[in-house]
């Protein structure tokens, strides 16, 4: 039944090899194929060994292995594993993997790291995966391990919801392991609706999470899992404390950091969130320096300084902000690391911060800044065949160029602009397979929902810039925007800077409706708790409307901001 994996990512490996062996010539002599632990050796080539996770309560599972160090490999890339930190566990597996290559749990694990589709290791992980079978045929492993195997075949064939069942019956069987129940749970899971809201799958499984945590409160792994697995809740505010602790208990953990950064910014409490981002960026840098490698190799230091960006952004710092940002902009990636995470983070996120910033301050001459901080095009020629962030850079270079036009009244280049970057959008819509075939649907998504925000955002603001007669329109694009706009996924930082509601508090003021213009305004705050832009907005329309108390909350709460 395990075989059965072979319909998917193996099935194109093998395809090729039986090719191979059918054009080869009877007299030509061939060097035996690379086993998967060579594979992965030469790939990784002289790139240090991973150190341990400076993490207290990881993965104490036992597992088959030849020695005791193979063992601890294999839990230390399991515990990185379950804090996101994907490329650092891929390697504690993959040493487990040369160290013995009879390891079974080292090949699921090393699997597991590479499920997502980190391109540049499409060859490794299909090799891994048909030696991970080929233990398993061969009798290597217990009975749990290879339950194990059988729940991530099951995710490969037919998705999460039978990998959730097929870890939840082997963790009926297996009562003292955690880590399946914490798999049912996490494939289990069925997130948040259109309005927010946990969906009953998604009550189930975090329940199931907090019983398991209860009954192994120091496994902070699983109270890692559970922040992640509620990261795109509306109110973190009961569990910004558990994300605290979690970081006073592993004080030198980078991803636990990261998590603790991502509350702390959803709640309002911007300067801490920045301090957490400036945390994680830290450590993520130590080890790069101690591993001998960039920024193309730790996409959770990108992650980490874009996000400590947007968190000094939504308090106002702009000055440090877009420093941070432009530091950020300026990494350069190869053709060949294009295809890698840490890459496509950069391209995908960090080439385009210092505009994203700009395009929220939205002040005199920031604009003209934010085009020159955009990559030139001759940097990114080519890029295209490796990632389609491509799309992404060309949409914010014509929303740029779009207020740029604005500003100089030129309208007719504006509303051009305008229609450029809808044409943009229908045909990114087409790349959505080629997205799904080179592992970058996430970032595919992303980007769409971002277009769509901006893409109303700048009708509403040419409505405005129109004649008098024709801004009424501004509403309907302003809200569509504010309604397309929801809360980032995988704790990443707004892809659109701005709030929205801000737009919409423009609208109303700019009739004179200043007490409608508060409605809307604490509309955002609740969505973006103490955001500067709709705090600033808040106390002149609150001026304006006379209201009085109004008007001094947030200027205590603009007071607050400065001093975090």
């Amino acid at each position: 039944m395990v075989r059965g994996m072979k319909s998917g990512w193996i099935w194109f490996a093998c395809a090729g090899l039986a090719l191979a062996e059918e054009t080869q010539k009877p007299e030509e002599a061939t060097a035996p194929p690379l086993t998967a632990a060579e594979m992965v050796a030469k790939k990784l080539g002289a790139v240090p060994a991973p150190f341990p996770p400076s993490v207290k309560g990881g993965v104490t599972m036992t597992v088959s292995a030849a020695n005791d160090a193979v063992q601890q490999s294999v839990r230390d890339g399991l515990t990185c594993l379950h804090a996101g930190w994907d490329f650092e566990a891929f390697r504690h597996f993959a040493s487990a993997m040369v160290a013995d290559p009879n390891c079974l749990m080292a090949y699921w694990g090393a699997a597991l790291a590479l499920f997502h589709g980190n391109a540049e290791y499409t060859a490794e992980r299909d090799a891994i995966l048909d030696q991970m079978l080929s233990l398993v045929d061969a009798g290597v492993g217990t009975e749990l391990e290879h339950r194990y195997v059988f729940a991530l075949s099951k995710l490969i064939e037919l998705g999460p919801q039978e990998a959730a069942s097929a870890f939840g019956s082997a963790a009926k069987e297996f009562e003292d392991d955690p880590q399946l129940v914490l798999m049912q749970a996490l494939m289990g899971r069925g997130g948040f609706d259109d309005m927010g809201d946990a969906t009953p799958d998604q009550e189930r499984e975090e329940q199931r999470l907090r019983d398991l945590i209860g009954k192994y409160p120091d496994l902070l792994y699983l109270k890692h899992a559970l922040l992640a697995m509620r990261a795109e809740a509306p109110d973190l505010e009961k569990d910004l404390e558990l994300a605290r602790t979690l970081c006073l208990e592993s004080p030198d953990f980078a991803p636990y950091f990261h998590v603790l950064g991502h509350y702390e910014w959803r709640c309002g409490n911007h300067g801490r969130a920045q301090a957490a981002f400036g945390r994680a960026a830290d450590l993520y840098a130590a080890w790069m320096r101690r591993s001998g490698l960039g920024a193309v190799d730790c996409p959770g230091w990108t992650r980490a300084e874009c996000y400590r960006a947007a968190a000094l952004a939504s308090k106002g710092d702009y000055e440090t902000a877009l420093a941070v940002a432009e530091g950020l902009s300026r990494i350069a990636v190869n053709k060949d690391k294009a295809s890698s995470d840490g890459g496509r983070m950069i391209l995908w996120e960090a080439a385009t911060l210092p505009s994203r910033l700009l395009l929220r301050r939205g002040g005199a001459g920031d604009m003209k800044i934010a085009k020159d901080l955009l990559p030139h095009p001759d940097i990114v020629k080519g890029m295209g065949e490796y990632t389609l962030a491509v799309w992404s850079l060309q949409a914010h270079s014509t929303v740029v160029g779009a207020r740029l036009a604005l500003e100089a009244k030129d309208m007719e280049s504006a509303r051009t602009l305008a229609e450029d970057l809808t044409r943009l959008g229908g045909n990114f819509v087409q790349t959505r397979n080629v997205a799904v075939e080179r592992a970058e649907a996430s970032q595919w998504a992303r980007a769409f929902r971002n277009m769509e925000v901006m893409a109303s955002e700048l009708n509403g603001l040419l409505s405005m810039a129109g004649p008098e007669k024709d801004r009424g329109s501004a509403f309907n694009w302003y809200r569509s925007a504010a309604d397309r706009q929801r809360r980032s996924t995988l704790m990443m930082p707004p892809g659109v800077m701005l709030p929205m509601e801000a737009r919409l508090a423009e609208f109303h003021m700019g009739k004179n409706e200043p007490e409608k213009a508060m409605d809307t305004l604490l509309e955002g705050l609740a969505k973006w708790p103490r955001d500067y832009e709709l705090l600033i907005r808040l106390k002149e329309a609150a001026t304006k409307g006379k209201d009085k108390e109004m008007a001094a909350e947030a200027e205590e709460q603009l007071k607050l901001l400065s001093e975090q």
